[in-house]
């Protein structure tokens, strides 16, 4: 994740809490040139141009300094309408400390706020990324598994590697005994690329060389001075910088897939790695000994790491926004302490303020868990399901044997598996009962998921089966679906185990 230097977050905390003293400073003016018979009065006005500045600061500055402004604005909450009320005039020395003290800790929470935003926007463009590469794997993974014609499958690497890689050339060239490199594939964003079935010198200052003579990922910044005919045609193309994956078969180097810019700035650091992972789908074609276990254990990196990337996000919304908003809502709690039984006004505003803190909390605590359960990662299925069940607006008999623990990615599996055949028989079974039931041996995980709905699903139709066939295939496992009209519905699942505990 991309952080700010610590000197631009310490210029924005100093801008921050200069931004809060201006706010408080000038409700301070507003508290001395307004007259009420009562504090609340003065109360309602602070806390609507609070909210107002921290709505517009929020929208136009950042989180950062509305946070600010927002402390600065229950700062003068406090001071001027929550007993005990101090005088609209220069603050003495302690009280001077007191107020600096509140409002370097009102710029210090922006600054957290703010940097919380970032890492959950990163982490959304994180997740974004790698779901369309899991995407586009499993697409060229598939072309592969069906024994697609070798040709078709470089067409469609080079292709998913140009469009997902955001670069502007894509090449895949075979390396030739003669010393030569044949193109074998390619792509580009206008049209411009190297002939398909040219052959090309292997040598000067290129990425295929380079990946030629050391057999690892390489980059190259510049052609315009490279010699050889290849880098003189890269460069007439528009080739500027470009990157280089080896494509390996049977522990023999075969060729290399580039990926190649027409910009001035160099192509992202690690772009090689990326590359990688379709270099070696490329591989396994050419070699046409792709095994399905060999697939298997791909999909099963596919589907770990966005479990991994949902946990993740799960551990970022826990220990961060949720802690964070039960933090305000016990502020607000302290505040409604504070106010007098004359003020009904402001502890109806605090209450209200309140309720909604704890609301959302329940909401962000509900996404939370719909993205990872904790319970499962804690307590294994045997709760998770248990809990999945008492949840449901269905009557759920739940039976669990076996084992108590299994290896977590089975584990995740089973859950979701599970959860998913309960969402399916709640909206489009229009069952009266689920039953869910799951034995579990150090050789074998069977599931039996059952609903005496209307039956017809349709591992075709859209319906979520095509999703957890994919996720189930990962580990080896198979699912059987009995789905007669007007029957029922039962879904059968078997997981192998390696004999080993979790």
């Amino acid at each position: 994740m991309v952080s700010l230097p610590r000197w631009h977050t310490s210029v924005e905390a100093g801008l921050a809490f200069l931004l809060g003293a201006g706010w408080f400073a000038l409700l301070s003016l507003v508290a001395s040139l307004t007259s009420f018979s009562s504090r609340a009065g003065l109360a309602v006005l602070v806390v609507v141009l609070d909210v107002a500045v921290v709505w517009v600061t929020a929208r136009v500055l950042g989180i950062g300094y509305a946070v600010a402004a927002g402390v600065a604005g229950v700062v003068a909450l406090d001071w001027y309408c929550i007993p005990p009320i101090h005088a609209v005039k220069m603050p003495n020395a302690e009280n001077t400390l007191a107020l600096v003290a509140y409002l370097v800790t009102g710029a210090l929470l922006g600054q957290l706020a703010a940097a919380a935003r970032r890492r959950a926007e990163q982490s959304e463009v994180e997740v974004r990324v790698l779901a369309d590469e899991q995407a586009a794997l499993r697409r060229v993974a598939t072309l592969v598994a069906v024994e697609t014609s070798p040709e078709r499958v470089f067409g469609s690497v080079t292709e998913e590697v140009g469009s997902l890689l955001d670069v502007d050339h894509a090449v895949l060239l075979r390396y030739e005994t003669d010393g030569t490199a044949t193109v074998v594939a390619a792509w580009s964003r206008d049209g411009r690329h190297l002939p398909v079935g040219s052959r090309w010198p292997v040598k000067g200052a290129t990425v295929a060389s380079s990946v030629r003579r050391t057999g690892r990922p390489q980059r190259q910044e510049g052609y315009g001075g490279g010699a050889g005919t290849l880098a003189e045609s890269l460069h007439e193309v528009g080739v500027r910088s470009s990157v280089g994956s080896p494509v390996v078969v049977e522990g023999r180097l075969w060729g290399v897939m580039v990926g190649a810019s027409y910009a001035a700035e160099p192509l992202p650091k690690g772009l090689e790695l990326r590359l990688g992972e379709f270099t070696h789908l490329a591989g396994t074609a050419v070699a046409n000994a792709e095994s399905r276990g060999e697939l298997t254990a791909s999909r099963a990196r596919v589907v770990e790491s966005g479990d991994r990337a949902r946990q993740r996000i799960e551990r970022d919304l826990h220990d961060g926004v949720q802690q964070r908003l039960v933090s305000l809502a016990l502020d607000v709690r302290r505040a409604e302490s504070l106010a007098g039984p004359e003020q009904d006004a402001l502890l109806a505003e605090l209450s209200e303020l309140r309720e909604g803190l704890v609301g959302v909390v329940d909401e962000l605590r509900e996404v939370a868990h719909g993205i990872h359960p904790a319970i499962l990662t804690e307590g294994g299925l045997r709760p998770a399901l248990a809990k999945l069940a008492r949840r449901s607006p269905l009557p759920v008999e739940l039976e669990v044997r076996g084992v108590d623990r299994l290896p977590e990615p089975v584990e995740v599996c089973v859950y979701y598996v599970a959860s998913e055949a309960l969402t399916n028989a709640i909206k489009h079974a229009q069952a009266t009962y689920v039953a869910i039931d799951l034995e579990a041996d150090r050789t074998e995980v069977r599931l039996e998921v059952r609903d005496d709905g209307v039956g017809g699903a349709d591992a075709h139709s859209g319906s979520g089966l095509t999703g957890l066939t994919d996720r189930l295939h990962a580990f080896g496992g198979t699912v059987e679906v009995r789905s007669p009209t007007g029957e029922g519905t039962s879904l059968r699942v078997v997981i192998p185990q390696d004999g080993t505990d979790a």
